[in-house]
This record gives structure tokens, sequence and C-alpha cells, in this order.
């Protein structure tokens, strides 16, 4: 079955992508179902390889130092406004580097009223749910 998220852990791959660094959180549960998807249907691997780390600027430090020794693109998967603002310092540096870093950060779901399955059900998806999150990455 393909979901959202098989295709877009597919598309990573696809692209070269093979390492995945991630801060994971509550926006984040149908990957890490198909990563579990992958495990069992697969030899126990995913792809791309998850490397989870403890805080945002870490990860993608860590997906820079991998790009730039092998020379292929790393991805890092943070979590929604919180963990975009964390990777402030170390966007600075992939920038300056011109490191082939894709940052994907997850977003809270979009519907309330159970009127769709996977809709917001915890308190803590109003406050982490921003209009514009990548406002909050762009250059001025």
């Amino acid at each position: 079955m393909y979901t959202t998220s098989s295709i877009f852990l597919k598309s990573l791959a696809d692209a070269g992508i093979t390492h995945a660094f991630v801060n994971w959180g509550s926006d984040h549960p149908a990957l890490l179902e198909d990563l579990e998807r992958q495990r069992i249907e697969g030899d126990g691997k995913t792809k791309p390889e998850i490397v989870t780390c403890p805080n945002e600027m870490v990860a993608l430090s860590a997906a820079q130092g991998y790009a730039q020794v092998t020379g292929k693109p790393a991805a890092v998967i943070v979590h929604v406004d919180v963990g975009t603002q964390a990777l402030a310092g170390a966007i600075h540096n992939v920038d300056r580097g011109r490191t082939p870093v894709l940052i994907y950060a997850g977003a809270t779901p979009f519907s309330a009223n159970k009127e769709l399955r996977g809709g917001r059900n915890e308190w803590i998806m109003w406050l982490q749910g921003i209009d514009f999150l990548q406002m909050r990455v762009l250059p001025l």
C-alpha cells in the first residue's frame, strides 16, 4: 500500500539520499510506520538509513559532515516549528558550506474535528501548528 510517507521515503532513496538524520516528534508517526513496514517486509533495513539524533542542530551538523565526507546529499527530518527554529545556526553552516542537505519539517494535522483520520488529537498539536513554517528559515 502506498502512503504519502512511503512515497516520500522512496523519493529520498530514488534521489540518492541514503541517510536521514532525524529528531522525531509527534508529527512523524506515519513516517515511523512506513519505516517499520520496510523493516518487516524487507531485510530488516530501511531506505534511507535512519540516524536518530538527540537535537535538531546535532542532526543538521551530522548531515552536513556526512555530505561533506561522502560527497552525497543527506536528509534531515525535524519536528514542526520548534525543531525548525532549533536548526538556525546549523542552517547558516550548511548554507555557507554549500552542502547538499534536504531539510524536512513535519506539520501538525490540518483537520481537527474527526472529519478525517489522523486529525489533531492532542493539545500540543494546536500549539505547534503554525502557518508559513518556511518563513522561520528563509534568508532576509
